[in-house]
């Protein structure tokens, strides 16, 4: 009876160990996918921005053939546009950063539990 309750014992004591591994590799994971997301972002913001270029030049040439509120209306729709790939493209490189950190901090809480603890009471050099 004493050896099983010693096993149990031993049991419920792996088990903060595991879940707090597992929860490292899950934020490690997030981390990743936050980071794959930012960049997706970044680049999405990117051709909104070049897209909104293209529409400036549209603009431009209708302006030239006389068509001053269709290109003002142009002209609003690319600004909008343009902003709107500026503002994607800060929320991809804040993401990515976030995602660094995150899978920083994952690697990080995946660690202790991996390196064996060292007693502070024991000298590095012990004296021969």
């Amino acid at each position: 009876m004493k050896t099983f309750l010693s096993a149990v014992l031993g049991a419920l004591l792996l088990i903060p160990a595991a879940a707090r591994a597992d929860r490292a590799e899950r934020m490690e994971k997030r981390g990743e996918r936050m980071e794959r997301q930012g960049e997706r972002r970044e680049q999405r913001g990117e051709r909104l921005q070049k897209k909104a270029a293209v529409k400036e030049g549209k603009a431009a040439e209708l302006r030239a053939a006389g068509h001053v509120k269709a290109a003002d209306a142009l002209d609003r729709v690319a600004d909008r546009q343009e902003r709107r790939g500026e503002r994607m493209e800060k929320q991809g490189e804040r993401r990515e950063k976030r995602g660094e950190r995150l899978e920083k901090r994952g690697e990080a809480h995946a660690a202790p539990a991996s390196t064996p603890a060292v007693n502070a009471a024991t000298p590095a050099n012990p004296a021969q």
